[in-house]
């Protein structure tokens, strides 16, 4: 039973602590709490931290053009994902969504070397290269505010109210932790021809 318990304490801990970002590892900035998704989950604490793209596609869970106040909107920026937090909706005069208003974080252009030396003292150029490939910018672990935002540049919308009744009607989400450990045992088992 022991080995069991280090194999699953070791299956739960690589499930938490990949890197974020190809070819980079980013555990000391996730760390910091900087990030997009650190801010949201400071407003929605439930909010689910999507760490591949197909995680990031399974989050939708509400029409664009129905998106509400205190709803996620989540943005393709090419390379990375980002995500907002939705103070207010904007309506035409037929009451059909056009825009948002957003709080965020980590929304920024990118930090140049000298701008990464004077906010963290560190001089390393290889330090600061990571720090871009982990999607570190200039507005990292800074709150910003966008304003009418048209609603055509968000890729799609994450509702903690549709959430929550999925989980009351049993609804089920794949790539949560449970169900990556869940796998990981499944195929240890396999592995070794035993059951638990």
């Amino acid at each position: 039973m022991k080995q069991i318990s280090i194999v699953v304490t070791a299956i739960v801990i690589t499930v938490m602590r990949t890197s974020c970002y190809a070819g980079c590892n980013c555990d000391d900035w996730m760390d910091r709490g900087g990030y997009c998704v650190d801010y949201v989950k400071t407003k929605i604490p439930n909010f689910p931290i999507p760490k591949t793209d197909a995680e990031i596609a399974s989050l939708k869970n509400r029409e664009t053009a129905k998106v509400e106040e205190g709803d996620v909107a989540i943005f393709d920026l090419g390379n990375y994902w980002h995500v907002a937090y939705v103070e207010k909706v904007h309506l035409d005069s037929q009451g059909t969504a056009t825009a948002i208003d957003v709080s965020e974080m980590n929304f920024g252009g990118q930090l140049s070397f000298q701008e990464y030396r004077n906010k963290w003292n560190r001089n390393k150029e290889s330090e600061w290269k990571r720090a871009l490939c982990c999607g570190v910018t200039k507005k990292y672990d800074q709150l910003s505010r966008r304003k009418n935002i048209a609603l055509d540049s968000v890729e799609q919308v994450w509702s903690p109210d549709n959430a929550a009744s999925q989980v009351i009607s049993g609804g089920r989400r794949d790539g949560t932790l449970l169900e990556k450990v869940r796998e990981a045992l499944n195929q240890f088992i396999q592995f070794t021809g035993r059951e638990l």
